[in-house]
């Protein structure tokens, strides 16, 4: 009993010990937040079209909704030109590089080699698929984007995904 007794304190105090780890705020690199941001914003995405699917919703009936829910805090003389730079800035948060392939006055091409990685290499994540996704993009965009008058499409293609913005 008194060999239980004893093993019985040791061991609570090894607990007590280890109990009281101290906790330290991380030091991350601003590479590191930004690639956490992403992860974060396309999970969040994700995890919202599969709600919406879930209440009924396709992933384009939900795009095209949040798409007009951030026509309110846009300004309303948005024009073409700020449309092709709200893209420029959305897609170089979301891939590595956004390279503009074509421009003129009227009409913008940019070729994303790659937007949400972890779905690209599986075939549903969340309960979504990549089409999924690319379709909630693409439905969201054109419901904002028409308001102001310009045109968008999204579409993958073998080089990526390529997006189109007219006047």
């Amino acid at each position: 009993m008194k060999r239980f007794f004893l093993i019985s304190i040791l061991l609570s105090l090894v607990c007590v010990t280890y109990a009281q780890t101290e906790f330290t705020v991380p030091t991350r690199t601003l590479q590191q937040k930004h690639n956490a941001s992403r992860m974060i914003m396309n999970h969040s995405i994700a995890s919202c079209i599969n709600v919406a699917k879930s209440k009924g919703m396709t992933a384009e009936e939900f795009g095209k909704k949040c798409g007009e829910a951030f026509i309110p805090v846009w300004d309303e003389n948005t024009d073409f030109e700020q449309c092709v730079n709200w893209m420029l800035f959305f897609w170089t948060n979301l891939s590595d590089d956004a390279p503009i392939v074509e421009q003129s006055n009227e009409k913008v091409v940019i070729t994303v080699p790659h937007i949400y990685p972890v779905l690209e290499n599986q075939d549903d994540f969340l309960g979504v698929s990549l089409e999924e996704y690319i379709a909630y993009q693409k439905a969201a965009h054109v419901a904002l984007f028409n308001h102001f008058d310009v045109g968008f499409d999204l579409t993958k293609e073998e080089e990526g995904y390529k997006t189109v913005i007219t006047k």
